[in-house]
């Protein structure tokens, strides 16, 4: 069955490259451009991964996370943070949302792409 993956990132060309990467690969995407229309999303549809960046406008990566999380359905979902971002505090609000894994910006697509093959297992 097609893994669904609900990819949150405000910038529009960064989202557009994980997207694709992730639709040549077999993922049914889901797109979002910042937290509060991503968490909208979890409204009792399929999805497997989420994939979001650590800064967006309207609710932050670790906002989007722990409200989540206190959805039934997608509590224990994986999640991978993308993000620019090096304050260890930024850093640290992300893992006690608890995900699943903190990508650096910028990454290599095929290390990302053994990354959420590996969350999905």
């Amino acid at each position: 069955m097609m893994k669904t993956i609900l990819v949150a990132e405000d910038f529009q060309t960064s989202r557009r490259v994980i997207v694709n990467a992730l639709t040549r690969n077999g993922y049914k995407t889901i797109e979002a451009c910042d937290g509060v229309e991503a968490l909208e999303q979890f409204n009792g549809q399929k999805i497997d991964l989420l994939i979001t960046d650590f800064n967006m406008p309207n609710m932050d990566g670790a906002d989007l996370v722990k409200n989540m999380r206190q959805i039934d359905r997608y509590k224990y979902i994986p999640v991978l943070v993308l993000s620019t971002e090096v304050k260890q505090k930024k850093k640290e609000k992300a893992t006690a949302a608890q995900i699943t894994a903190w990508i650096q910006k910028p990454f290599d697509l095929e290390q990302f792409l053994k990354l959420v093959d590996k969350s999905l297992k």
